[in-house]
């Protein structure tokens, strides 16, 4: 298939609430699509995000290690970035510890609701994934008929902005779950801008893996 007969996609993927042991677990998946000049795309946005991470004083470090307030300034600051609408995907599954199943399911419905039935090769990163879970979620995900270029594990050495983001919106998410109002007026924010959007559990999952 030549590459310019369909889309590339480079999708980044981050979970929480193994910690509540199946009673919540959340998957945010950031998707970055361009047809023409997608490296050119993924630098700019990269670039940006280091640098509202850099003015919001939140820095390079994950949502539960950063102060408050400057978690706080920098999702104020992501909600103005227009050209992240419909880019990033909330997916939450409750009282199952099917961790990687649910991961699938998200990848697939952020993946469908993203290109329709347009063409595309997806290059996937996930956070927080051992070599064993990776290999069992490239499984799920074949099954489910992703098409896939390559999915790789990232370590910790090689977390990046993207990485950031999307755990934080896992942090801002486990926030508005808690009750926290400055968390939930800020989802609200964040969907009215089409920036986040929530995705349901539609996706028929392939038979379990031995």
């Amino acid at each position: 298939m030549n590459p310019k007969d369909y889309k590339r996609l480079f999708i980044y993927v981050d979970e929480s609430g193994q910690d509540t042991k199946g009673r919540q677990f959340i998957t945010s998946v950031l998707i970055l699509e361009d047809e023409d000049n997608l490296e050119d795309y993924r630098e700019t946005v990269l670039k940006d995000l280091e640098q509202i991470e850099t003015t919001s004083k939140k820095q390079n470090i994950k949502w539960s290690k950063s102060y408050y307030k400057y978690s706080q300034k920098y999702i104020e600051d992501i909600a103005n970035l227009k050209y992240l609408t419909k880019s990033i995907y909330i997916h939450t599954v409750v009282n199952s510890t099917e961790y990687i199943e649910a991961t699938a399911d998200a990848i697939a419905q952020a993946i469908h609701k993203r290109v329709k039935k347009e063409k595309y090769k997806a290059t996937i990163y996930v956070d927080g994934f051992n070599k064993k879970w990776m290999e069992r979620l490239h499984k799920k995900l074949k099954g489910l008929q992703i098409r896939t270029k390559k999915i790789r594990g990232v370590k910790k050495e090689q977390n990046n902005a993207f990485i950031r983001l999307v755990d934080a919106v896992c942090g801002l998410v486990r926030q508005g779950e808690k009750g926290n109002n400055w968390a939930k007026d800020m989802l609200v924010c964040l969907e009215k801008k089409k920036i986040i959007t929530k995705i349901k559990g539609e996706c028929k999952l392939s038979a379990p893996l031995l």
